[in-house]
C-alpha cells in the first residue's frame, strides 16, 4: 500500500487533506461516476447492437458503433478500476470479475462448430435461435440466405451476439426460405460453420 511506510505526523496530515475533501457531497458524486446495473446494460446493449449494423458498412453505422464502444469502454474500465481498488477489503469483487478469463481455453486453442443450432418462436410467432455455448467462444455470428445455400455470395451477416440463448432473428424476409448458420468469432478468428438450419416462409 502507497501509505504503509510514511512517518505517523506525515499520515495524520495525508488523512486530513482527505478528510476535508470527503464531504457527503463529494462521496455521493463519487458514486455516481460509477455506473449503475441499468447503465451498464444499456451501454452494452447498445453497443452490442451496432456492431451488426456496423458490418454492412455504411459510415454512419460505422460511427455510431465506435462511439457506443467508446462510452462502454469508458464504464468498463472504472467499474474494473473500482473493483481493483475495494479488492483489498474483499478480494472475491475483483476475482468475479476476472472468473470470466480464468474459465476460457488456453491461447490458440481452436474454435468449434457448433452441432445444435435450432429455431424456435415466441408466443408471437417472432423466429429466435439458439445453441450449446462453446469454449473459448467471445461472440456469435448468424448468417442468413434467401438463395441456393450452396453458392457462399448469397450469405449475409444478419446478426452479432455475445449470448448463444435466445438471439432474435430480427430482418429476415418471412415470405421467403430462409437459411441460416452461425459461427463463433475470437477477435478476428473465425470458427467453423454450425449445423444449418432452415426457417420456412410464413
Amino acid at each position: 500500500m502507497p501509505h504503509n511506510n510514511i512517518p505517523h505526523p506525515e499520515m495524520v496530515a495525508k488523512s486530513e487533506e482527505v478528510r476535508q475533501v470527503m464531504t457527503p457531497e463529494w462521496y455521493s458524486r463519487l458514486i455516481s461516476l460509477i455506473p449503475d446495473p441499468s447503465r451498464y446494460d444499456q451501454l452494452h446493449n447498445r453497443f452490442e447492437g451496432s456492431v451488426t449494423e456496423s458490418f454492412k458498412g455504411d459510415p454512419q453505422k460505422v460511427k455510431e458503433c465506435e462511439e457506443a464502444r467508446r462510452e462502454l469502454n469508458v464504464a468498463l474500465s472504472v467499474i474494473m478500476g473500482v473493483s481493483k481498488a475495494v479488492s483489498i477489503l474483499d478480494p472475491t469483487v475483483n476475482e468475479k470479475l476476472g472468473s470470466t478469463h480464468q474459465k476460457s481455453s488456453p491461447a490458440g486453442a481452436p474454435l468449434a462448430a457448433a452441432k445444435d443450432l435450432r429455431i424456435f418462436y415466441d408466443k408471437n410467432g417472432q423466429p429466435y435461435c439458439s445453441f450449446t455455448k462453446l469454449p473459448g467462444s467471445k461472440g456469435h455470428e448468424i448468417w442468413f440466405c434467401t438463395g441456393e445455400p450452396g453458392v457462399e455470395a448469397n450469405w449475409s451477416l444478419l446478426v452479432w451476439s455475445t449470448t448463444c440463448q435466445k438471439m432474435y432473428l430480427k430482418g429476415l424476409n418471412r415470405t421467403l426460405t430462409n437459411y441460416l448458420k452461425l459461427r463463433c468469432k475470437r477477435g478476428n478468428e473465425g470458427g467453423p460453420w454450425s449445423n444449418m438450419v432452415i426457417l420456412p416462409p410464413v
